[in-house]
């Protein structure tokens, strides 16, 4: 009995659309991590002294990996439903990340080998993940460069602009207070005592713990662009009036009980000062809401 055999189409058949099981994602994630930190230990070890180093003012960034883990963790379902299309962009991220860390290391740059690590994660995630996963991780991925301590020469470059700024900001807050105030460059001449404006009180800590708060604080309590990148713009000048609020009153109590001025009372003042600048940020959004609620109101 003879069989009719049918010619096959010459349409192309579409190509299949690769699958992975959630075991063997949770497996390429933990290889991929893994090699990671062996990849960037010595980076890793450096990146992490420099958060216990007082001449770094980087206090904060122990608490920075937690909080974008935080952040990743409340959006697991949301990222759970992004279909998986790795990307070969991450395979050349990693590839760039890798070179970068090593010009860091010729060049003793540390700065440069350090974001190099962060360039290398992102990269990672779009060879597992895809694009779209690094679009909506782009919140998180952005906090971790808050771990990374800035180049030496944007430090001195702001360090020494924050300490003429808030020398004269304390100096304008003690004369409109009534006292008699001479300065010299950073330092503050009063009566019978005198106030030196130095690296750690000329504000840069609380800049960028403020900053931190802030990106913090954007994530989960702002919605809308626009709100979130004022917030984040009015840290620093909210971080500046801090800073000269602590200075004018520390000038204050210097001329009651000059014993204030140093040791414990004075870095409390220096406590004090971030949280309350922290509390301005706060206070700011609720201003903008305001404002943004009326707006709407006498509009629509």
């Amino acid at each position: 009995m003879s069989k009719t055999i049918e010619p096959r189409s010459l349409e192309a058949s579409p190509l299949r659309s690769v699958r992975f099981s959630a075991s063997d994602g949770t497996i390429q994630a933990a290889v991929t991590s893994g090699l990671l930190l062996v990849a960037f230990w010595p980076i890793l070890v450096s990146m992490c002294g420099s958060w216990f180093d007082e001449k770094a003012y980087m206090d904060h960034g122990i608490l920075v990996a937690p909080a974008a883990a935080y952040m990743v963790w409340t959006d697991r379902r949301k990222l759970m439903g992004i279909p998986r299309q790795p990307s070969a962009w991450g395979v050349f991220l990693i590839f760039l990340g890798a070179m970068q860390a090593l010009l860091g290391i010729a060049a003793q740059w540390i700065w440069v080998s350090r974001m190099a690590f962060l360039l290398s994660l992102v990269g990672a995630i779009a060879a597992l993940y895809g694009l779209r996963m690094v679009r909506a991780l782009a919140y998180p991925l952005c906090t971790l460069i808050l771990m990374v301590a800035p180049p030496t020469f944007v430090y001195e470059r702001l360090t020494l602009s924050l300490q003429l700024l808030a020398s004269r900001l304390g100096e304008i807050g003690l004369e409109a207070a009534g006292y008699s105030v001479v300065r010299e460059g950073n330092i503050l001449e009063m009566v019978g005592t005198k106030l030196s404006v130095v690296e750690a009180c000329s504000g840069i800590r609380s800049l960028i713990s403020i900053l931190f708060m802030c990106t913090l604080y954007n994530y989960f309590f702002v919605r809308g662009f626009l709100m979130k990148t004022l917030i984040l713009v009015m840290a620093a000048p909210v971080a500046i009036l801090g800073n000269a609020g602590r200075i004018f009153a520390t000038g204050i109590v210097s001329q009651h009980n000059r014993e204030l001025v140093h040791g414990a009372a004075h870095d409390t003042f220096g406590y004090v000062s971030v949280v309350i600048a922290a509390a301005g940020c706060v206070m700011l959004h609720l201003i903008m809401l305001y404002i943004q609620k009326v707006w709407r109101s006498r509009h629509v």
